[in-house]
């Protein structure tokens, strides 16, 4: 049975709202540690800063959840919970000094998939427009490769990652951009492939 947006958008509510909740608990966790230690020497004082900054993401996407009602939009949200997750994990298992959990793996495609033509649009043109978007996000012409795409993809976000660029956060909707192309050309390319 194919979910509401109305569902949707209560399940992400409350996914979102777990992740706020584990940011703070990791915040004050982190917090205390420095106490514990040298703030200076441990790091623990800017690992409390990042999950904050990460709080204060979520709490951000959880805002936007409220205010979407399409499942377009609420496809893309879902992204960016998924792309701030990774960070997540990525510091929680520093703090905790515990090799990086996956992910749990939230079942969003299957809540998505159905339905991506929004309105009464034609989803044959809907899906080509996003497809030609996709590839001019990457700079691509519509004729190229999957090989083509995995790789421009990845050298943009190299480029742009924050670790490459002294820890300068600026590109991030960049950055979110270009995943949301790189995903909607890996779900596609197939289909797309065999129409060209």
């Amino acid at each position: 049975m194919e979910r509401t947006p109305g569902e949707i958008r209560q399940e992400l509510v409350g996914h979102i709202e777990r992740m706020v909740c584990r940011c703070q608990e990791s915040s004050w966790f982190s917090l205390e540690r420095s106490l514990e230690m040298d703030w200076a020497v441990s790091g623990f004082g800017e690992m409390e800063e990042r999950f904050t900054e990460l709080d204060r993401l979520f709490s951000g996407l959880l805002e936007e959840v409220l205010r979407e009602s399409s499942r377009s939009g609420l496809a893309k949200i879902a992204r960016k919970a998924e792309f701030l997750e990774d960070r997540f994990e990525e510091m929680d298992s520093l703090l905790r000094n515990r090799p990086r959990r996956k992910r749990a793996a939230f079942p969003w495609e299957k809540f998505f998939r159905m339905g991506a033509g929004d309105g009464g649009q034609n989803p044959e043109s809907g899906r080509e427009d996003r497809l030609k978007a996709a590839y001019r996000t990457l700079g691509l012409p519509d004729s190229s490769l999957w090989e083509e795409v995995r790789k421009k993809a990845r050298a943009l976000l190299k480029e742009l990652h924050p670790d490459m660029r002294s820890g300068d956060r600026s590109q991030e909707a960049r950055m979110r951009e270009i995943l949301d192309a790189y995903a909607i050309l890996k779900e596609y390319c197939g289909m797309a492939r065999g129409e060209k």
